[in-house]
């Protein structure tokens, strides 16, 4: 014979075995969006690797392109100024001595 008190027993076992299934079935799918999540953050830290790799580059040849132009400009800059002063010294040889 089962008594009132042991069905109210039978009854909170089912109940904390529903509790324990679904907090279980919870950690389960946790567990599992953790792990897509970490899927997911360690795709975008590839990425972003690749992403500040080809940024590095880019960088680098933007530099290496603004030294080449620094030295073609001051190179450039230099033979002006030599052809002016080989003009100065051609009027000066031209000129009449005071």
């Amino acid at each position: 014979m089962i008594t009132k008190r042991g069905m109210s027993l039978e009854h909170r076992a089912g109940r904390l075995e529903s509790y324990f299934e679904s907090l279980d079935n919870a950690v389960h799918r946790l567990i599992e969006i953790t792990g897509e999540t970490h899927k997911i953050v360690m795709e975008n830290q590839r990425e972003n690797g690749l992403r500040f790799a080809q940024h590095d580059r880019e960088l680098s040849e933007i530099k290496t392109a603004i030294g080449a132009l620094t030295e073609a400009t001051h190179a450039g800059f230099k033979r002006s100024d030599e052809k002016i002063e080989q003009l100065e010294l051609l009027i000066r040889q031209r000129l009449p001595n005071n």
